[in-house]
């Protein structure tokens, strides 16, 4: 998560220990230890709602695409057997089309 080699987290806990103090130290890492937990936990849940929220509008697109997509072939449908039957009125012969429905 954070790059600190051994070097820079042994001058950090030197600093600590002459700020804060030997019998103090212990207290403050436990509270510290406690906050970094509670942020991980934190931050996750926020990843995760934000996945969760990507993921619904993405279904939600393709729901909204197939919908559009049968509408289409609902309304060539209608049109095709419209022309048929206007064809079939005047006598005409048409050709066989494709079923799209299937």
């Amino acid at each position: 998560m954070f790059d600190i080699g051994f070097s820079e987290l042994f001058m950090v806990l030197v600093i600590a220990l002459i700020v804060i103090g030997p019998e103090r130290l212990p207290a403050v890492a436990r509270k510290m230890g406690r906050f970094i937990g509670k942020a991980k936990r934190t931050f996750e849940n926020v990843k995760r709602e934000v996945q969760s929220e990507f993921e619904t509008e993405e279904l939600n697109k393709r729901l909204a695409e197939n919908n559009i997509l049968k509408n289409t072939k609902e309304a060539v449908s209608d049109i095709s057997e419209e022309l048929k039957g206007i064809a079939k009125q005047a006598g005409e012969k048409i050709p066989e089309t494709k079923d799209w429905n299937k």
